[in-house]
């Protein structure tokens, strides 16, 4: 893990549903490429599984299966506590039964140098939103 930094870049936090939750890597091996690229930085991440009769079991994301073995170490991340097990309830309250949630945290560090321009010429972030893929690739599709 790396050493602590104050997050200076923008922060987005995820929550990612699963009706079938079968996690076979391929999440952390995408999430590490872009911590290697300095893309971003992992500060937290939280899985939490809804059992067939409703109970939520909080999973150590290094130990996804519970076997004992480290399993996504490519996910621990830098501020881990920054998603608490209140966030991780309140994202798990709609899922169904059989299902899970990933929740991820992390630093845009990609856009550090401007914001920190930004901060020091007075600038404040007074809105933002995000577009889903789908709706671009409507958009895109019906420019062609």
């Amino acid at each position: 893990m790396s050493e602590f930094v104050a997050p200076v870049g923008p922060v987005d936090i995820a929550v990612i549903a699963f009706d079938e939750p079968t996690f076979d890597g391929r999440i952390a091996g995408a999430i590490a490429e872009l911590q290697a690229a300095g893309t971003i930085r992992l500060l937290d991440a939280v899985v939490v599984n809804k059992d067939a009769d409703g109970t939520l079991t909080y999973l150590e994301i290094t130990d996804i299966d519970g076997d004992g073995e480290l399993d996504l170490v490519a996910l621990q991340g830098d501020a881990p506590g920054m998603l608490t097990e209140d966030d991780a309830a309140a994202g798990a309250e709609a899922m169904p039964p059989g299902s899970a949630i990933l929740m991820l945290a992390w630093e845009n560090t990609w856009a550090v140098r401007a914001a920190v321009a930004i901060r020091e010429n007075g600038g404040v972030l007074v809105a933002q939103e995000r577009i889903p893929a789908a709706d671009v690739q409507a958009v895109l599709e019906s420019m062609a």
